[in-house]
């Protein structure tokens, strides 16, 4: 009897310890997010207000005069990201947008930033939109492998006949890139002033980067809140590969 009454005090000391440890580290967690969060205020304000503005709408000074507009980060939309669907990107999609930039936009690399800036103004740009606190990133994609036949004559045949199917209409051809601008909508139907061309290949690179897994990521997932859907259901991963072949080779880089 006694035993069992030793035991019976251990395990509720044992208990209010383990509360009080979850309880501080509630109370820490918060700590840091708030740190971070002003710590990326510091670093936003010194190299993002300018164009995205002081309440993260896409309204900054610079704004008006930029024919790819800044990203709204008060809608939590993001084209580029590895979550599926309509789902928040994960903090490692907004840090790879920071560190690489978005080619062919305004949207400059930020690789001169140190890590722990960079994770502070993750943190920092979540907090303009709701759905970081309500959402959690939704399933990701796997993270892509190149196959040994990407690049070889056979692949980019195989792609080339993709294309024509699939891409042409908006990305045109080789000899023939056409004037395409789609105007977008935003979440709710809210009207806005943003126009978006299909990428043009000529230019050695995509928006989302310059490797060659960025170019099956966008096949695969898709651009966000475009025109340009996601082929994971639509084509298989081979023919995914294929079409990276092709527009690699489209884009001057192809060849095995």
């Amino acid at each position: 009897m006694k035993k069992r009454l030793m035991s019976f005090k251990t395990f509720r000391y044992t208990a209010v310890c383990l509360s009080a440890f979850f309880m501080a580290s509630l109370v820490i967690g918060t700590t840091v997010t708030e740190v971070l969060a002003k710590d990326g205020k510091a670093v936003y304000e010194d190299h993002c207000i300018s164009c995205h503005g002081a309440n993260g709408d896409g309204n900054g000074a610079g704004a008006p005069d930029l024919l790819i507009k800044p990203r709204n980060f008060t809608l939590g939309v993001y084209k580029f990201k590895s979550t599926m669907g309509n789902s928040i990107p994960t903090d490692a999609d907004l840090k790879k947008s920071i560190h690489n930039g978005l080619h062919g936009s305004s949207m400059p690399n930020f690789r001169l930033l140190t890590d722990a800036e960079k994770d502070a103004l993750v943190t920092y740009i979540k907090s303009f939109s709701q759905r970081f606190t309500k959402e959690q990133p939704g399933k990701a994609y796997a993270a892509p492998k190149i196959p040994g036949f990407v690049g070889t004559a056979d692949s980019m045949k195989k792609g080339e006949q993709i294309f024509a199917k699939k891409c042409q209409m908006c990305h045109g051809t080789k000899e023939n890139i056409p004037d395409v601008k789609f105007a977008l909508m935003w979440p709710g139907d809210k009207g806005c002033s943003d126009m978006i061309r299909p990428a043009d290949f000529t230019g050695g690179a995509i928006k989302r980067g310059v490797k060659v897994e960025d170019i099956y990521m966008s096949i695969t997932a898709g651009v966000e809140n475009t025109p340009m859907i996601a082929f994971a259901n639509q084509l298989s991963e081979d023919d995914r590969w294929n079409l990276v072949s092709y527009i690699l080779d489209f884009m001057g880089k192809g060849g095995k």
